[in-house]
């Protein structure tokens, strides 16, 4: 929270983080010593308690001097102090209240006021002022005493009507309220803004007009030609206008205020001249534009593929089209029904603008005239993902409910063509289910279409020759871990087509996808054999990546990865990956949630676009800083150089590192002979041995994850048309226990959740003694009795779990008890660093 000196444009006062999600609505005390501020809540939150709290700009604190709770039951987004700074208003969409205020306290004066209290309708609250002394207004009958006869107020709302207030009032029993006193339609369409200045009341709503109100709300001027689009809020210049010269004597016959400023719901400030509402002809223009700004809450973003532009979408279905040269609006288009665009595509040749909705309403636009082509609703479903085939003669969709359908530019009789919906596929069945959508080309040349859900499924269709005879079919349908996976692994995050790895061969024909996932991996699955064929570590900034774009670099023959995360960062890596922090970076973009993430037409610029904060970035990408920084051209590290960069170099660990594995070296010597001591000799280990290793790292991984290692060995020597390996050197080792073992350390309650997954009582957390040993020999991957009985021995000494563990198990007794892990419910997470 920052307060600025208008007149020198700097800060002078700022408080860090004032509340834990921000705040919504601010209004400084008329002294101008304090501050009044109400806090925002999380977007998802289910418990509405709001805080007003009161700051002293004289006090360099970072606490303020008085805060209170709102009562819970709705969200509040309006905060209006009164004239002589003792009474306060908020208001939600249903309740309105008032508020008594001092220097030392904020206590609620009324109780909330209810919208559905009224004898008749109105919409839902917008804002609340206010108003000018004087103002006449019939009284209701009351047999309480008037606390301040002169001081009134209104409250807009989404009807176009403001709701008058009685003056603050005393019953019989001492207690303080308000009554409506008067219902009055002023506008056609919700009020967004009402201010005072002078004697007026000045309102501003969604039909762009902006009217002036006498003391006994008299419409005596009005600025309805702005066409600027909905007013949000209305400011008047602190110089006081000179009445115009003339017949005019009483203050009454003729209109005079400030000149003023709107703001608008698309973006755009307009300097608007009070007096021209008097004048009949001037040479001066009645308004001009002073800032034409982003529109607020970017629901969906896409840039041009073709020329320097891209495409924002905010709530209400405005769509607008700005240059990425000049920085500057070069259209507009306002849907004729308000609806919220949630997800937008072009087309790869640039002609066609796809944008989709929250109903599932999906409407084809020309983007040179932004002229309707088609629309459709297969699903009335919000549209979450969408995606063009390279021949932009097909267009996927994917929706809130985890289905799928294909639009398609169809061929019909009399050799006419017209876009039209081919089918539609719920191949995951869930909502919120589809994190990624992509349409792609294999090596082969054939066009293919996946979608990938968060259960770790993923879905390929049938694209070939679409027709409305066939509809969309479904060609396979698999899960990224594998067919015999006991667990389903982290749940996807992002999804696209993969470049070309370093390692194939010549004509090699293999679909190659890349996955994120919430662990901070990045996979590459074989789309064709269904395999997991790699695995990195991700960057680590500010949660799991959420979207990802494939470049090619200009100076040079390399790919890059960009990428955002869903709060605040994106960054770009380079290709290939291999878990080296020092090969990404990322930078803090946004202040908060990241809408949309886009390269520019020719690859130079990656363009970002925050949700609520009203602005889209534009980074300029050197392509010869990132060949010089994390592209190929910088000498490539091996994983000793990586783990001694993520542990620091007085760490011992990397020299644990290699004593383990020359002990492991050793004990396959003791047990193979002649054979292994060769291996020995070339600094080799047998891949059996992997995670005996892994675990005396700390890494404690299942067999399913030792077969996922096995399985990339196999294919990188397979695609370099080599044996699948039997052993690997301590630089394969350490490639694969940087990229398999967790990036950050596993939940301090992990025992705990394993216990709850198993049946554990909610209230004490136990486990009955035959219920654990069940689980371990009959579940996952099973211990063996001979297994159990090693096991024990290993960790007790004796082989009889009965004369070990109580008839009742804890998830701490487990783990101290039996595990023997010391604090084993109070871990510290890995200190992995990432690219600057």
């Amino acid at each position: 929270m920052v307060l600025w000196d208008s007149k020198t444009a700097t800060p002078f006062w700022s408080v860090k983080k004032p509340q834990p999600y921000g705040i919504v609505a601010m209004h400084l005390t008329p002294n101008g010593r304090q501050l009044v501020a109400m806090s925002a809540l999380a977007p998802d939150s289910t418990l509405v308690q709001q805080v007003i709290t009161i700051w002293d700009l004289s006090s360099p604190s970072q606490t303020p001097v008085v805060s209170a709770k709102i009562p819970s039951g709705e969200r509040k987004n309006c905060l209006c102090l009164s004239p002589d700074g003792q009474e306060l208003i908020t208001n939600g969409r249903g309740h309105v209240c008032f508020w008594s205020l001092t220097s030392s306290s904020v206590c609620l004066a009324t109780s909330p006021t209810r919208r559905l209290e009224f004898k008749r309708a109105t919409g839902d609250f917008t804002t609340s002022q206010y108003l000018a002394d004087g103002l006449q207004c019939t009284p209701v009958k009351t047999s309480a005493a008037v606390a301040d006869p002169m001081l009134q107020a209104a409250t807009g709302a989404h009807s176009g009507e403001i709701v008058l207030w009685t003056p603050l009032a005393v019953d019989a029993q001492g207690k303080k309220f308000r009554k409506a006193a008067k219902i009055l339609s002023i506008h056609s369409s919700p009020v967004y803004s009402l201010t005072r200045v002078d004697r007026f009341l000045v309102s501003g709503a969604a039909d762009g007009y902006v009217r002036f109100f006498d003391d006994r709300l008299r419409l005596v001027a009005w600025f309805e030609d702005l066409e600027a689009g909905p007013i949000k809020s209305v400011h008047f210049s602190q110089v006081a206008k000179t009445p115009l010269e003339g017949a005019h004597t009483l203050e009454e016959d003729y209109f005079s205020a400030p000149d003023f400023v709107v703001g608008t719901r698309t973006g755009s400030i307009v300097a608007v001249r009070s007096g021209s509402f008097e004048e009949t002809s001037s040479d001066v223009p009645p308004h001009r534009l002073l800032v034409q700004g982003l529109a607020n809450n970017i629901t969906a973003f896409v840039t041009h593929p073709t020329k320097p532009c891209f495409v924002a979408a905010a709530a209400g279905g405005v769509v607008q089209t700005w240059d990425l040269l000049s920085h500057a609006l070069v259209g507009t288009l306002c849907l004729p029904t308000p609806t919220n665009i949630t997800s937008m595509a072009f087309s790869h040749d640039g002609m066609i603008l796809a944008m989709g909705a929250s109903m599932g309403v999906v409407r084809l636009c020309r983007q040179a005239d932004s002229e309707l082509i088609a629309d459709f609703r297969p699903v009335k479903q919000a549209i979450t993902h969408m995606d063009f085939s390279s021949n932009s003669k097909q267009l996927a969709l994917g929706f809130s409910d985890g289905s799928v359908a294909l639009v398609a530019l169809l061929s019909f009789k009399g050799g006419q063509t017209r876009w039209d919906v081919v089918g539609h596929q719920a191949a995951h069945p869930a909502p919120g289910a589809l994190v990624g959508l992509a349409f792609g080309e294999a090596p082969s040349g054939v066009t293919k279409l996946f979608s990938l859900a968060k259960d770790g499924s993923i879905a390929e269709y049938d694209v070939d020759k679409p027709s409305q005879a066939r509809g969309l079919r479904l060609t396979s349908l698999h899960h990224l871990a594998g067919p015999t996976a006991i667990s389903p692994g982290p749940s996807p995050t992002a999804l696209a087509f993969a470049p070309p790895l370093p390692y194939f061969t010549q004509g090699c024909s293999d679909t190659v996808l890349l996955v994120a996932d919430e662990a901070y991996k990045l996979r590459l699955y074989n789309a064709d054999s269904h395999l997991c064929v790699s695995t990195a570590v991700g960057p680590l900034h500010s949660g799991p990546i959420n979207s990802c774009r494939v470049f090619r670099s200009i100076s040079a023959d390399t790919f890059y990865i960009a990428y955002s995360t869903a709060q605040q960062v994106v960054g770009v890596m380079s290709w290939p990956l291999n878990g080296d922090p020092a090969k990404s970076l990322g930078l803090i973009a946004h202040p908060g949630p990241v809408v949309g993430m886009n390269l520019s037409h020719d690859g130079c610029k990656l363009v970002t676009a925050g949700h609520k904060d009203g602005s889209v970035m534009v980074w300029q990408m050197d392509s010869n800083a990132l060949e010089r920084t994390i592209g190929g051209s910088a000498a490539p590290r091996n994983p000793l150089q990586i783990l001694v960069d993520i542990e620091g170099p007085d760490s011992t660990f990397q020299q644990d590192v290699s004593d383990y594995f020359c002990y492991a070296q050793l004990a396959q010597q003791g047990k193979q002979g002649v054979g292994a001591s060769l291996q020995l000799l070339e600094g080799k280990l047998g891949v059996d041995q992997i995670m005996s290793l892994c675990q005396a790292l700390g890494y404690f991984l299942t067999e399913q994850e030792v077969s996922q290692m096995l399985q990339e060995l196999a294919y990188e020597a397979a695609s370099r048309q080599d044996p699948a390996p039997t052993h690997v050197d301590l630089q394969q080792f350490l490639g694969l226990y940087l990229n398999h073992r967790p990036a950050l350390q596993e939940p301090s309650d992990e025992v705990s959740q394993a216990f709850a997954a198993l049946g554990a009582d909610s209230a004490t957390g136990t486990l009955s003694r035959e219920e654990l040993v069940q689980a371990l020999t009959t579940c996952g991957e099973p211990l063996s009795q001979e297994e159990m009985a090693s096991c024990m021995r290993a960790l007790t000494g004796s082989e009889d779990i009965l004369q070990v563990l109580s008839e009742d198990v804890t998830a701490g007794d487990f783990a101290c008890g039996l595990l023997g892990f010391d604090n084993a419910l109070d871990t510290e997470p890995l200190q992995i660093s990432a690219g600057a």
